[in-house]
């Protein structure tokens, strides 16, 4: 009974000393219902310079028929390494620091993916290192990855660098203020004879009181030595989100993705929707896409925990 009583105090003290959420996504479209996705997390202050955090993501992926079905990833496994008078270090599989500014300037991640995210210019987890630290009013950021992303492993050799620099309040879907910033990734073939990417954006976002704007801007050059030829995509996306009352937002959204070079291919997205948060965890969005002269209404709900 004494050692059953120690387990249960030693359990009780690490769960007081750690946190698990998630959040699972919900659909209505096209008159039929489905789960997009689902996360789980578990993080710990494993001490006061050593972070700990583990994430599970369930997403639809798609086989050679064209079939979807529910898999299971490891998004997260990291931990963040806080050194005096250095900056904080990070090792293992990270979230890539290409657009969680402007994710959290967007806000509505169940709805939609952020632009960059969107676009296809990067991956949003990787294996690999990383080191930001704060110089003045500018925070900045490097990370050295593989590439390839959280579900593949490394097999070309090849390093994907990360930076971002930026300045002001890095989540303006929950405080006031204003931010802007850079970002650039350079993804180099091993002896210049592969495929090499480079992206270069830059964002801002604002907020005060019940308005929220954000505003993203990017080039990404990919050179495909099969074909010999420079791609070219430019992409640019504007937000607005208005609190009416404290549990209901109206948002739009404007997508614009041109391209020059293999494929000559543009494509827009416009979002208009609103979010109801009725008690506390659910959120329930109804929203409509138009692209490229279709209209796509959908329905969709969020559980977070």
């Amino acid at each position: 009974m004494k050692y059953k009583l120690l387990i249960l105090i030693g359990i009780s003290s690490i769960l007081s000393a750690s946190e698990i959420k998630g959040y699972s996504i919900f659909n209505y479209d096209n008159n039929a219902f489905s789960i997009d996705r689902a996360y789980f997390q578990y993080t710990d202050d494993i001490s006061d310079e050593l972070f700990f955090k583990l994430r599970y993501d369930v997403g639809r992926d798609s086989d050679e028929n064209g079939d979807t079905k529910l898999s299971t990833y490891l998004k997260n496994a990291y931990v963040d390494w806080k050194v005096d008078n250095i900056g904080k270090l990070s090792f293992g599989l990270l979230s890539t620091i290409s657009y969680s500014i402007q994710e959290k300037t967007w806000g509505y991640r169940f709805i939609s993916k952020s632009s960059i995210d969107k676009a296809g210019f990067i991956t949003t987890a990787d294996f690999g290192v990383g080191f930001s630290k704060k110089y003045g009013e500018f925070d900045l950021n490097i990370q050295l990855l593989n590439g390839e992303g959280y579900k593949k492993q490394d097999s070309d050799e090849k390093i994907k660098t990360y930076i971002r620099l930026m300045k002001g309040e890095s989540n303006l879907s929950k405080n006031d203020g204003i931010n802007y910033g850079i970002i650039l990734t350079s993804y180099e073939g091993v002896d210049g004879d592969e495929d090499n990417e480079n992206l270069f954006g830059i964002f801002s976002g604002w907020s005060k009181d019940r308005l929220r704007l954000g505003f993203e801007y990017y080039t990404f050059e990919s050179w495909h030595t099969n074909t010999n030829m420079l791609e070219t995509e430019l992409l640019t996306s504007i937000n607005a989100n208005y609190t009416i009352n404290g549990n209901f937002d109206i948002f739009m959204r404007h997508y614009m993705l041109e391209t020059d070079g293999v494929d000559d291919t543009d494509s827009s997205e416009t979002l208009i929707g609103g979010v109801w948060n009725p008690t506390k965890g659910l959120y329930i969005a109804p929203n409509v896409a138009v692209n490229d002269d279709l209209e796509d209404y959908r329905l969709t709900f969020m559980f977070k925990y």
